[in-house]
C-alpha cells in the first residue's frame, strides 16, 4: 500500500528532474564548440545546437557513401578518398554539419590509405568515444556537433601529439585557405 502512494511522487520527481536538464547548462541539445575565427583559427568557445535529423533526412543530405561512414559508421577503402592526397593550405569540415575539425597544418602522410591528422583543429570539436567493435578496442572520433563518424584516433603519430586521427575523406569537406579567411572575416564583421 505504502508503494502505491509513492508512485505518483517518483513520477512527479523524475518529471521534475528531466524538465530541469533540458534547461540546465549540461543541456545535451547545445554543444560548447569553436567555430572560424576571424583570422581563420579557432575561434572562442560558443554554444551550438546539435544538429539533429532523421536517417531519411541525412541520407537524402548526404548521399550512400558519406550516408554509410557519417551515419552507419561504415570505413571507406584505403587510398580511395578524395582527400588523402590534398597538400592545399586550408581546413577540413564535417560533411554532416560544417563544423570545422581539421587544419591542413596538422596533416600528414601516414601511409595508412586514409587522410591522417596529429591533432583537430579544436579538441572541443571532437568527440571520442571506446569502440570495441571488430574484435579490438580503438578510439572512435566523431563530430562534437551531428555526432558524425569520422574514423579513429591512435596513438602512432608524429610529434608533437603522437596521434594519428585517421579519417575517411567522405566525412570531410575541405575549404582552401581563401575560403577559410573569407569565412573569418565575416566573422570579424
Amino acid at each position: 500500500m505504502q508503494l502505491r502512494h509513492l508512485l505518483p511522487a517518483a513520477l512527479l520527481l523524475s518529471m521534475v528532474c528531466c524538465m530541469s536538464a533540458q534547461n540546465s547548462p549540461g543541456n545535451t541539445n547545445i554543444v560548447a564548440v569553436r567555430l572560424i575565427g576571424p583570422n581563420g583559427n579557432p575561434g572562442p568557445v560558443v554554444q551550438s545546437p546539435r544538429v539533429v535529423k532523421t536517417d531519411a533526412e541525412w541520407e537524402k543530405q548526404l548521399g550512400p557513401a558519406a550516408y554509410r561512414v557519417l551515419r552507419a559508421k561504415g570505413t571507406e577503402a584505403p587510398f580511395c578518398g578524395n582527400l588523402l592526397d590534398n597538400h592545399k593550405d586550408g581546413v577540413y569540415f564535417c560533411a554532416g554539419c560544417g563544423l570545422p575539425l581539421f587544419a591542413s597544418s596538422s596533416k600528414f602522410n601516414s601511409g595508412t590509405g586514409w587522410p591522417s591528422f596529429y591533432m583537430p583543429f579544436a579538441s572541443e570539436n571532437i568527440t571520442e568515444i571506446r569502440d570495441v567493435s571488430l574484435g579490438m578496442a580503438r578510439t572512435e572520433i566523431l563530430c562534437a556537433r551531428c555526432d558524425g563518424h569520422l574514423g579513429h584516433v591512435f596513438d602512432d603519430g608524429p610529434a608533437p601529439t603522437h596521434l594519428r586521427y585517421c579519417l575517411n575523406s567522405v566525412s570531410l569537406i575541405f575549404k582552401d585557405e581563401a575560403e577559410v579567411k573569407k569565412m573569418g572575416a565575416e566573422v570579424a564583421r
